[in-house]
């Protein structure tokens, strides 16, 4: 009875029911009916004890009509109410999100049945949303924080003054959001020596000590030559950057470089290793070059400011520093001396006949002495000397923690260098060799030798000598005697 209420339609057990319900009351009035008209034939006596019989069955065909109406009350209880119940809690459970409580239970008919498979197939799609929900709240979340974190490491680089203090970031910012096992950024010019140079390493170890990467050679460096990211599989291509051999890290770390340039001529690689059983996904090196072109933005406006900053402070055509920047930069010279205690030697050049070049010869032959000085300049003095175009065919160089008899011995080498140089090929029919006159001043107490404005007038005395005994000379500035 049971599996066919089961199986059955809803409506087909209402019918049931009725029919079961009719059944019983009529087969209690049919006897009724009966025992009346049968007790009719059999006289008064026998009506009357009919009549109790009736009223007995009276009572009978009354219980038999409650019997059926608490049968039809159970099973509108049991085929509609229960039903009901599970179907308003399970819609409650949704309603407060509580989708991982809801259950199947078994329901009374087909019905009901399909009602609760389409509603667990309603759940079931509210679950998968729902996780599909949270699982876009974590992926939304965590590229807000790193939209966050790029955002602080762009507004970090914004404050550098120095290219270093970006790099410094960089690598920084890098390790931490990518998790690396290391990186290493490179730089490389080639008018410096050496021309590979290590900006900045994390952790301080990745590099080997026993082998340089400022010996590495450049050309081997795919990512330098091509100016194209690379990545690096420990499965891929057997072509690996020479910077392996640099590492302390085996090659079995993922590696990834991003190469990018810094004005005409510095390149700039960042090499970056993963765990061994991390890959370098599309969102992973996306992001590294984001950071990448970010740091990148900042070292460009870096590089174009010093560029501003040295064309400012330095003669175009001997590249030089110029007479605007010589005033702060030699008080700067003069304060360190007095606050230390060293020794500051001024020196005043001017070249020999050059206004008779520069007639005789024109401009150009002019510019090619003044540009073969220069060479002179940088090749002879060292890197803490400071070297001035002071105007026309003078200069001025300071040379710190330096006395008098050693600068005069470093400007007559500079003097014999400029001598030596060959000016036949660029000066045709130059009569005599471009030659120096030099003066030499020292900074000293007991010459009343203390402020900048001295110590050139002192250096500028001293080249008037050399120049009135018949040039090509130094002379070292002698105090008057007094009277």
């Amino acid at each position: 009875m049971l599996r066919f209420f089961a199986k059955s339609s809803l409506s087909a057990q209402l019918i049931f029911l009725t029919a079961l319900c009719l059944l019983v009351t009529s087969t209690g009035a049919l006897v009724v009916v009966g025992w009346v008209v049968a007790s009719r034939h059999e006289g008064p006596a026998a009506l009357a004890e009919s009549q109790y019989v009736a009223f007995k069955l009276t009572l009978v065909l009354c219980l038999t009509s409650v019997i059926g109406i608490g049968i039809i009350m159970a099973a509108v209880r049991r085929l509609l109410l229960q039903p009901l119940q599970h179907v308003r809690e399970g819609i409650t459970q949704v309603i407060e999100g509580r989708l991982d409580e809801t259950k199947s239970v078994p329901m009374p008919s087909r019905e009901w049945s399909h009602l609760r498979d389409a509603f667990s197939q309603m759940v079931q799609q509210l679950r998968l949303a729902d996780t599909t929900r949270e699982q876009a709240q974590q992926v939304l979340a965590e590229r807000t924080n790193t939209v966050d974190r790029l955002l602080d490491f762009s507004q970090t680089i914004q404050g550098a003054g120095q290219t270093e203090q970006v790099f410094a970031t960089l690598s920084q910012f890098l390790e931490a959001e990518l998790k690396l096992s290391g990186i290493a950024i490179l730089s490389h010019h080639p008018d410096v020596l050496p021309p590979i140079q290590v900006q900045v390493t994390r952790p301080l170890t990745v590099l080997k000590e026993s082998n340089p990467v400022t010996e590495m050679n450049g050309a081997m460096c795919p990512c330098l030559r091509q100016s194209l990211p690379r990545q690096f599989r420990p499965d891929g291509s057997p072509i690996r950057c020479a910077i392996d051999a640099c590492l302390s890290l085996p090659i079995e770390h993922p590696a990834f470089c991003i190469p990018f340039n810094i004005g005409r001529q510095m390149q700039v690689v960042v090499h970056m290793l993963l765990p061994i059983d991390e890959n370098w996904t599309e969102d992973r090196r996306h992001l590294a070059q984001t950071y990448v072109n970010t740091a990148m933005s900042s070292l460009i406006s870096l590089h174009l400011l010093a560029e501003a900053e040295k064309q400012s402070m330095t003669d175009g055509l001997t590249a030089l520093y110029n007479r605007r920047s010589m005033e702060s930069l030699m008080q700067r010279e003069v304060a360190l001396a007095e606050r230390h205690g060293h020794s500051l030697s001024v020196v005043m050049i001017d070249l020999d006949k050059f206004k008779q070049v520069n007639d005789e010869h024109g401009h150009a032959a002019g510019d090619h002495l003044l540009k073969s000085f220069a060479d002179c300049v940088r090749m002879t003095l060292r890197k803490t000397d400071l070297a001035f175009r002071y105007g026309g065919d003078e200069f001025v160089i300071a040379l710190p923690q330096t006395p008098v008899d050693q600068a005069s011995q470093v400007v007559e080498k500079l003097r014999q260098a400029f001598a030596a140089v060959d000016f036949s090929h660029a000066i045709t029919q130059l009569e005599g060799q471009p030659t120096l006159s030099i003066g030499v001043a020292e900074r000293l107490p007991g010459n009343n030798i203390l402020t900048l404005e001295n110590l050139l007038a002192a250096a500028d005395h001293a080249l008037y000598e050399a120049k009135s005994d018949n040039r090509n000379c130094v002379k070292i500035y002698t105090p008057p005697k007094a009277a």
